[in-house]
């Protein structure tokens, strides 16, 4: 594996001492092709934590806890924290559990010794597996810190890690300080309870009492990104009282009316007693009712919204300036029952709301119930969004009586929510006719919730919709038919149409497509991942060409192949309106690249075909350069805004083909700005202006 020598950079708050500099080697590029589950090869490279832990070591609060300290860092990879640590403790363990790895561990050793405050015997490097059943017992309970940095990737290495990190600490008084970067909330879960199940006491470090930018790499930081100091309980006489970074709040104008909006957005450790005297506190939010506010509690990473913190959000709800929120968000915060403590509060300011949003907040059934209370009273309430959420059939019937009283509501979003025919049909006798988005992506519908919804339909109660995703329902192809049979009549508004992964096949898609021209404004329609072949383009494509406002088709991961694409352009060139072609993931094959090719100087609207992962091979790739070797003569020129022809994962495109085309992009009309990617490529380029 070819490796790069680097050096990282980071400012201590020592007397003096400037800047610390940092030597290390690591790999390359990211082995992507060789790591495995069973053999992971990650720890080649640095990653977005890592300067999180090092800024918090190189502070003055850092500097402290490793003073005289014995370190040990887990999961070290390339070993930069463990390394910086170094140049302050006495005795430094640096570990990962891959050879190769720790091979190069050694060799960064070796680059920093001179820097080093500890030596000899004081520094070791050794290979050491998770698991409390599995660590050394040469190492058990014989250090005071223990680093970690985006070691946490899985639900369960967040339990192995701690296992093994407590095994390693002293008694009393070790410490785990852990960089945290949240990248999927199953994770991040996992993170929280098990720290809650090993009975450790989290202080969370503000990342603003040691960055001077949430930056990593020139990239910002995820939202949750945290710094955590854990200790066993027993050894925390008083648990530190949680600090946080301060509230974002932004302001916005309208210049059409005299009131401001306010946009507020804080975390778990925001919500204090003294909350709403912070937020009125010298950035103008007061009691007049003038100002509006758009809140979003946002607890992503391993944190929650406790039932003490929902009692005294409740509270604030009640008074200025919380009073006046018309903008409500719940992100990741897990709440699930607490909702009975929170909805009272909410009560005194919901006939103000006209957006609720709960994203990933384990609401069940008795949580749907408070939420159908707060419902009742929304009156004024325009979107709803319940994603992520474990309702089910029973939650979503829970929640119908207040639906049905949203008489202003317009957007309605259910997705992830489990939700099965059961919930469906309830749901669907409760929809308020002023709906115009619907989304219950992603649940448990077949076509028996179709067939209900489909029902509304036609009694019109959808007549206001421009917006319907029921993608990720395994809806088959008598859904297709249900929604063929009112997709005209009971929603003529219709602009957009996802139905990606509904399992139509071929004849779902087929008895769907007569209806499809029926609605007139239809701009946006997805058909991808349905297992539909060349046979549903027979129906399909005349129905595309009377469409006469369509602008994106996505036939993504089908089973069509050059025959069915020829059926397809023959009326393809007739939509006079289309810009976004993607049918990557199919079996065009050469003869598809040809039958696209064909009509491309035809459809002189198109901005962006995909054929991504086609086995289109070099007579493709040659179709396309004839294409494009071709002289404009005519004005308007074809494709005024540009092209971008997406041909990547098609490795048979090779050799001179490949140049040829390539070439003739290059060589294009300059009137004209053509992109073509294909594998291995970044781009190729025109600098041409229009």
């Amino acid at each position: 594996m070819s490796a790069v020598a680097v050096e990282y950079v980071f400012k201590s708050s020592a007397a003096g001492e400037g800047e610390v500099v940092v030597r290390a080697e690591r790999a390359a590029l990211f082995p992507e092709t060789s790591s495995t589950v069973h053999h992971d090869e990650t720890g080649h490279v640095a990653w977005q934590a890592m300067p999180v832990l090092c800024e918090f070591l190189s502070s003055l609060r850092g500097r402290q806890l490793l003073t005289s300290a014995r370190v040990l860092e887990l999961g070290a990879g390339i070993g930069i924290p463990g390394l910086l640590a170094g140049r302050v403790c006495t005795e430094l363990i640096i570990t990962d559990s891959n050879d190769a790895v720790v091979e190069r561990l050694r060799r960064n050793v070796e680059l920093n010794m001179g820097e080093m405050n500890c030596s000899g015997d004081a520094i070791r490097v050794e290979n050491v597996v998770w698991g409390a059943d599995l660590f050394p017992s040469s190492l058990a309970h014989s250090v005071d810190i223990v680093l970690g940095s985006d070691v946490i990737y899985s639900a369960s290495s967040a339990k192995s890690f701690l296992e093994t990190a407590e095994a390693a600490m002293t008694q009393p008084d070790g410490i785990i300080v852990l960089a945290y970067i949240p990248r999927w909330p199953n994770v991040d879960r996992a993170l929280y309870d098990s720290i809650a199940v090993m009975k450790l006491s989290a202080e969370v470090v503000p990342l603003c009492s040691f960055m001077s930018k949430k930056t990593s790499n020139g990239h910002a930081l995820p939202k949750g990104t945290c710094l955590l100091l854990l200790r066993r309980m027993q050894d925390v006489d008083d648990p530190a009282e949680v600090c946080t970074d301060p509230p974002e709040i932004t302001r916005r104008q309208y210049n059409d009316d005299v009131r401001e909006v306010f946009d507020v957005c804080i975390g778990p450790g925001n919500i204090t007693g003294d909350l709403c005297d912070r937020l009125s506190s010298g950035i103008g939010l007061d009691c007049e009712g003038k100002q509006q506010i758009c809140l979003v509690i946002d607890a992503t990473g391993p944190f929650s919204l406790t039932t003490g913190k929902a009692r005294l959000l409740s509270d604030v709800f009640r008074v200025p300036p919380l009073i006046n929120c018309t903008e409500l968000k719940l992100k990741e915060c897990w709440l699930s029952d607490g909702w009975a403590i929170l909805t009272p509060g909410l009560l005194d300011c919901a006939n103000k709301l006209s957006r609720l949003i709960v994203d990933g907040d384990e609401i069940g059934v008795r949580a749907a119930k408070e939420i159908n209370m707060l419902l009742l009273h929304c009156s004024d309430l325009k979107f709803l969004g319940l994603l992520r959420n474990p309702l089910g059939n029973d939650g979503a019937i829970a929640i119908t009586g207040g639906l049905s009283s949203c008489s202003m509501l317009h957007s309605l979003v259910l997705s992830h929510c489990r939700i099965g025919d059961a919930g469906t049909a309830a749901i669907a006798r409760a929809f308020p006719p002023t709906l115009q988005e619907l989304d219950l992506s992603n649940n448990e519908i077949s076509a028996i919730g179709v067939a209900d919804i489909a029902n509304a339909m036609r009694d019109s109660v959808l007549s206001k919709l421009t917006i319907l995703n029921l993608s990720g329902n395994d809806i088959g192809a008598s859904g297709g038919a249900e929604l063929g049979e009112v997709l005209g009549v009971g929603v003529p508004k219709l602009q957009q149409l996802d139905l990606r992964g509904c399992g139509m096949t071929s004849s779902g898609i087929t008895w769907l497509s007569p209806a499809i021209p029926a609605c007139e404004d239809l701009r946006v329609l997805h058909l991808g991942s349905n297992g539909a072949g060349d046979e549903a383009m027979n129906e399909l494509a005349p129905a595309i060409s009377r469409c006469k406002n369509l602008k994106h088709l996505s036939l993504a991961m089908n089973s069509i192949t050059g025959e069915g694409t020829w059926v397809l352009v023959e009326d393809l060139v007739d939509c006079l309106s289309i810009t976004h072609i993607d049918m990557k993931g199919n079996n065009l094959g050469d003869d598809g690249a040809a039958a696209i090719a064909d009509i491309l100087a035809e459809v002189k609207t198109l901005e962006v075909v995909d054929l991504s992962n086609n086995e289109i091979g070099e007579e493709g790739a040659i179709a396309f350069a004839e294409e494009f070797e071709k002289p404009m003569m005519e004005e308007p020129f074809s494709w005024p805004r540009g092209l971008t022809l997406l041909l990547e994962n098609n490795p048979e495109i090779v050799g001179a083909a490949r140049s040829r085309l390539e070439k003739a992009v290059e060589d294009k009309n300059p009137q004209v700005v053509i992109k073509v990617k294909l594998s291995s490529v970044t781009a190729t380029e025109t600098g041409f202006g229009r």
